[in-house]
């Protein structure tokens, strides 16, 4: 009897049948990961941003105009020339949404990359939230003293009246 349950098991084993007991789960390689390709990708990105730096701003704006007419997603590179030291507050605000949204399919590398663009972005922002604040208080103030030089006026005007 043993002798044709083993056989009948060696029979089973040979055709590919499946066993009655489980094999232990053998994982899949992971795909290989290249630090050539990611230091070369952010490379290429280190060198757009140094281009971008070094611009004129007659190059920078025909840039921006190139980046925005063209059809295909640049979005990340759109993002980065919008974020150049001399770009206006609604341009840094665009590039901080170009960056939300697009940041996350990059690799992490890249992501880092982009985030001192992100941070430098929303210190200027915060800044010239900050200097729009005290320049209205300023004026509020300026305001505030010239009604109390004109008030001032009018009663040293009744004072020599009198």
């Amino acid at each position: 009897m043993n002798r044709a349950w083993y056989c009948g098991v060696l029979a089973l084993m040979l055709t590919g049948c499946s066993l009655p007991f489980s094999l232990p789960y053998q994982q899949q390689p992971e795909p290989t990961w290249s630090p050539a390709s990611d230091s070369q990708e952010l490379n290429d990105w280190l060198q757009l941003s140094a281009e971008m730096m070094s611009s004129s701003e007659v190059e920078r704006q025909q840039r921006l105009q190139q980046l925005q007419n063209m059809p295909v997603n640049n979005e990340l590179k759109l993002a980065l020339w919008l974020s150049h030291p001399r770009a206006s507050i609604n341009q840094r605000q665009q590039a901080q949404q170009l960056f939300k949204q697009h940041l996350p399919a990059v690799n992490t590398r890249v992501q880092q990359f982009f985030g001192v663009y992100q941070s430098y972005n929303q210190e200027l922002l915060t800044f010239h939230r900050q200097l729009t604040e005290r320049q209205q208080q300023v004026d509020t103030l300026t305001r505030k003293l010239k009604e109390l030089a004109s008030i001032d006026e009018q009663i040293n005007e009744r004072k020599f009246r009198e």
